[in-house]
């Protein structure tokens, strides 16, 4: 009877410490995925090791034959993108590509050089005909050494006239000028000495003269003669000026008169003097 009375409260019994086994995995199991979730956010960058676990030795409590048996939570962790400068990935400014560098110009070679070729023909043609005159410079140096010319003026005007310029050239060169009266008068004066080349030349008289009482009446007078200068021979020209004129006495008298104007030209071929 007593044994009939005290079975229900055995099984209740059998029924609450199963009930608590139960509960006790339950909650060791929620302690262990509590573990497992606190390691997998603990950084990794820590630099400080974990501490050594003391070698006490723990007992692992007793399975529970009944429970059902536990997997091992599974943890995923996401990647976090990082940036040096703070700024979220959206937010950063991406700087444009660099433009492309042109390739580099050729050197410019310049102008092409002028063509030289003709100026070079010229200079050899000039260089030539340089040497060319050089020799006949030589020799008409030898034949004017030879060959020589004198010029004398002899001034026989008289009183009525006096001579205001006297120009001479040779070969349209003047040689000799005097803007006034000759020095040496009728004696004569040379004005020119020098050498002259053998052939023909030409003389040319230029002169100027004027009345002593009436300086209005004036002639003025050009002439040309033509002459032949021998080889290794002396020239001499002899120059005479004469002058008869007595127009301005004669015609403020008696309303006349006359111009009577001579220049003679003597040429005379001689030795030339030994040096």
């Amino acid at each position: 009877m007593e044994s009939a009375m005290l079975r229900p409260f055995a099984i209740a019994l059998a029924v609450a410490l199963v009930l608590g086994a139960a509960s006790d995995a339950d909650a060791q199991r929620r302690r262990g995925r509590r573990g497992a979730r606190g390691a997998t956010t603990q950084p990794a960058e820590s630099a400080e090791p974990p501490p050594e676990e003391s070698p006490a030795t723990t007992e692992a409590p007793a399975a529970d034959p009944t429970a059902p048996p536990t997997t091992p939570p599974t943890t995923t962790t996401t990647p976090t993108p990082t940036t040096t400068s703070g700024t979220p990935p959206a937010a950063q400014v991406v700087p444009p590509p660099p433009s492309p560098t042109p390739p580099a110009a050729a050197a410019d070679p310049g102008p092409m050089p002028p063509d030289l070729s003709p100026l070079r023909q010229e200079y050899v043609q000039l260089m030539d005909e340089m040497v060319q005159a050089r020799s006949r410079v030589a020799i008409v140096g030898q034949e004017l050494f030879q060959t020589r010319m004198t010029i004398t003026v002899q001034d026989r005007t008289g009183g009525e006239q006096t001579l205001t310029r006297f120009v001479l050239e040779l070969d349209g060169t003047p040689v000799h000028r005097t803007d006034g009266e000759l020095e040496g008068g009728d004696q004569g004066r040379q004005l020119f000495e020098g050498a002259l080349a053998p052939g023909p030349h030409v003389l040319t008289i230029d002169m100027e003269q004027r009345s002593r009482e009436d300086t209005e009446y004036r002639t003025t007078q050009r002439e040309s003669f033509r002459f032949i200068v021998v080889r290794d021979r002396l020239t001499e020209i002899t120059i005479v000026l004469e002058d008869d004129s007595d127009i301005a006495r004669e015609f403020r008298s008696g309303g006349e008169g006359r111009f009577e104007i001579r220049t003679r030209v003597r040429v005379a071929t001689r030795a030339l003097p030994r040096s």
